[in-house]
Formats: structure tokens, sequence, C-alpha cells
């Protein structure tokens, strides 16, 4: 439909009549707004698909949540939770669940006496070792560490 109203409107400029002229500009008009707000719902749809996911992962970071799994409880594929994560929060899936669980890693070792294990485990991480590698690539201090400069700063 674009193109050939595009088509159309070459054509009127070779033939200028005036009532043309405007039926054709205003189809174009028409046909653009339909394209607006059609994108304007794909937009929306895919930050709410964005937010509800984001949610899901903050309330189940215990669980060993994949970039598959999660996919598959929203029904979209792989890809395309990639993509909205790309687009919607700058980050890949990985990178912002790996956030999300060392953000509850430190506000736990910031707030209770929990093992290094317990805290890795239920932040989804499955090898405590691991987490606290990931621990210190993000934040320069072991796990325990950090608890330490927590606890020193709030007695300072």
């Amino acid at each position: 439909m674009g193109s050939y109203l595009l088509l159309s409107l070459n054509e009127v400029s070779l033939q200028p009549d005036p009532l043309t002229a405007r039926l054709v500009i205003a189809a174009l008009l028409s046909h653009c707004r339909e394209q607006l707000v059609g994108l304007e719902m794909r937009v929306s749809r895919s930050r709410d698909l964005f937010l509800a996911v984001q949610d899901y992962l903050e309330e189940n970071l215990s669980l060993p949540l994949t970039r598959e799994s999660v996919a598959k409880r929203f029904h979209i594929t792989p890809n395309y939770l990639s993509h909205i994560f790309q687009k919607s929060g700058s980050v890949g899936f990985n990178e912002y669940l790996t956030r999300v669980r060392l953000e509850k890693a430190k506000q736990l070792l910031r707030g209770y006496d929990l093992k290094v294990k317990e805290i890795a485990h239920n932040c989804g991480f499955v090898d405590s070792n691991y987490f606290c590698r990931v621990f210190k690539r993000y934040t320069e201090r072991s796990p325990s560490e950090y608890r330490r400069h927590c606890r020193s700063a709030q007695q300072a």
C-alpha cells in the first residue's frame, strides 16, 4: 500500500489535479498514521513483556534460570528475549540476570549472617566457587571481604 501511495504521489506531481492531489495526500497521511500506531503498539507490547520478565527474574532468582527456560515460560523465542533485553534494558539477558543476582547477594551479605554457600544458592548460583569468582569480578572483593567491609563501614 505504501509503495502504491508513493507512486500515486509521484504521478500527482506530474499531472496536478488539486482534488486528486488532496485524496492521495490524505491516503498517504492515513497510511503513515496507521504505521505509527502499529509501531507504538509493538513497542508497548515489547516494553510490557520486558517488565514482566524483569519481575519474574527478581521473584525467582533462586531457580536455575536460563535464557531458554525464561523464553519458554513467556512463550517467546530465546533470540526474541535477548532482543527485548538489548533494546529495553541496554544489556543482554545473561548480564542483566547476573547483575540482579549479585545485587541480591550484596543485600544478603550486608543484612544476614548466612554462609556464602547459602547466599550463592539463594541467588541462583549452583556452584559457590563460581559465585565467588563472579562476585569478585563485579565488585573487586570476595563475598567475605565485601561483608567485612560493609560491617566495618556500619560500625564507623
